[in-house]
């Protein structure tokens, strides 16, 4: 199969590594030589990758900045378990051109388990991130009241489409970007910028979320219903019970919160999951019926829909491009 990346690390205990810089080696980054900048910076070793990376990290999150290619073919493997990430594009203040456009939204990502994806040569990554794991969200987002930040990322995780990002966002990533590593303090900007990116956030949730407590607290109870029961389709009736909430209050509080109806919000992440389904090998009919379809047909109407292709045809493009990939390492192996 060639060889594998993983840019995420687990523990024995589970949980995942922040930073790991073994796996940013396999990538063909490799640890700068005299570099006494905050963090610590990878090189590409003009083989499999050029540019650079740095990472520094404090506690619970990590702060990230790079600019560097993909110079052959690689199949990531990333364990993105209770991990949220808040990234935008490299900020490039002494470049004319760009610095005339507006900086592009940031986005969040976050996924449960191991996601695999083939990264092909050519492929260019310039952006500041900041990830973020369990316990700073929760304790960032103790005010809300909640035991689990999973429906509190997968809330955030649909606000880029349809929310507006509070200004200390980009504010925050742009602080980071325009850091020189070299200074004197520029740790302490980085986990200045990072707590006020996640003050940011914090912010952000609560401006999507209903003012009143009770319908706070019932807005994030369906959300965690959506992600407890999405299989079976819970419906709008039962979550608006479970938010105790009259079906029309929770129409309105839940699109005004997600962006979406109920309907679309499910079905969203059903088709989610059978995008990882065929990726990973399953049949059409097979992903269909683990992503809670009753019927290949409107499952692949649905599908069609949402990607603009059919999910056979999705199918055989992740497999060429898994072919590609594992063909092209193992010449090289």
């Amino acid at each position: 199969m060639g060889k594998t990346t993983n840019a995420r690390a687990v523990r024995p205990d589970g949980e995942p590594e922040l930073f790991q810089a073994a796996e940013l080696e396999r990538m063909g980054m490799l640890p700068a030589k005299q570099d006494e900048g905050a963090g610590t910076l990878f090189s590409g070793d003009g083989v499999r990758a050029d540019g650079w990376y740095r990472a520094w990290t404090c506690g619970d999150f990590t702060v990230a900045t790079c600019d560097f290619t993909i110079l052959e073919d690689t199949l990531f493997a990333i364990d993105t378990r209770r991990y949220l990430t808040v990234r935008g594009p490299m900020a490039r203040p002494y470049d004319r051109e760009a610095s005339t456009e507006a900086a592009a939204i940031a986005y969040i990502e976050t996924r449960k388990g191991w996601v695999t994806s083939p990264v092909l040569a050519g492929s260019h990554f310039s952006y500041t991130e900041v990830e973020y794991f369990e316990d700073a969200l929760r304790d960032a987002f103790a005010e809300l009241g909640r035991d689990s930040i999973d429906e509190i990322s997968s809330l955030l995780a649909e606000m880029h489409r349809s929310v507006g990002w509070a200004p200390g966002v980009l504010s925050a990533l742009g602080e980071i970007a325009r850091t020189d590593p070299m200074a004197p303090g520029a740790s302490l900007v980085y986990e200045g910028a990072a707590k006020m990116l996640l003050g940011a956030l914090v912010g952000t949730t609560a401006a999507a979320l209903p003012r009143d407590q009770g319908d706070r607290a019932g807005i994030l109870t369906a959300i965690e219903l959506a992600h407890a029961r999405w299989r079976d389709g819970a419906n709008q009736q039962e979550a608006a019970t479970v938010a105790g909430m009259g079906l029309t209050k929770f129409k309105r509080l839940f699109r005004r919160a997600t962006g979406r109806s109920w309907g679309a919000y499910l079905t969203e992440m059903c088709l989610q999951e059978a995008r990882s389904l065929l990726t990973s090998g399953r049949t059409v009919r097979e992903a269909a019926e683990l992503a809670g379809y009753r019927s290949p047909t409107s499952f692949a109407a649905a599908f069609a829909r949402a990607y603009g292709v059919s999910p056979q045809q999705f199918k055989e493009l992740a497999r060429l491009q898994a072919v590609n990939v594992g063909g092209a390492q193992a010449l090289d192996g």
